[in-house]
């Protein structure tokens, strides 16, 4: 085999160790390691399409000789019609704006802890609007913030969450979104 190739696969087994712990949790966890969550981003190279990323629990990704995996949309409440990445936020001239990525959502109709968000566009900047909703998660809570919170503080959970928007395209009301 030749080096380059061998080279090349020892780089890609330590970058899947890398994200691997980098996205594990550092408290002490009930579950065994078999069902520990697996993350995995994929990017399709064929196509040069957009990256995907996948929480997922490892019990679940072992199915019978008989099934293959069933997926559907994941649900959203009443009012929201999409989803996003929350990749930053920050004040401009008083407003805050975050840099979010839409996405696509769909959930394992067997276990519904098995999630995959896909990226559906590119990253996008929006303004939320003054006297918006945002919701984060504090454990397992929804708790109501001020959108300058998003600022200054890293999300416990995920950087998932559902939106929407006025008519001028900004931020109206945010929550974001539990995976256990």
């Amino acid at each position: 085999m030749n080096h380059r190739y061998v080279s090349a696969a020892v780089v890609l087994a330590s970058a899947a160790a890398l994200v691997a712990t980098a996205c594990g949790s550092s408290g002490a966890s009930p579950r065994t390691a078999a069902s520990a969550p697996i993350v995995s981003i994929k990017a399709d190279s064929a196509t040069g399409g957009p990256a995907t990323a996948t929480v997922a629990d490892a019990q679940a990704r072992t199915t019978g000789a008989t099934g293959a995996t069933a997926w559907k949309p994941c649900h959203l409440p009443a009012g929201y019609k999409h989803f996003f990445k929350l990749d930053s936020a920050k004040n401009v001239r008083g407003k805050t704006v975050v840099r979010v990525t839409p996405e696509t959502c769909k959930v394992n109709t067997v276990n519904d802890e098995d999630v995959i968000y896909t990226a559906s566009g590119a990253a996008k900047s929006l303004v939320v609007a003054s006297g918006a909703s945002v919701k984060v998660l504090s454990d397992t809570t929804t708790v109501k913030v001020t959108p300058k919170w998003l600022v200054n503080h890293k999300l416990a959970n995920s950087p998932y969450f559902y939106y929407r928007v006025n008519g001028q395209n900004q931020i109206t009301a945010m929550q974001e979104i539990y995976h256990p």
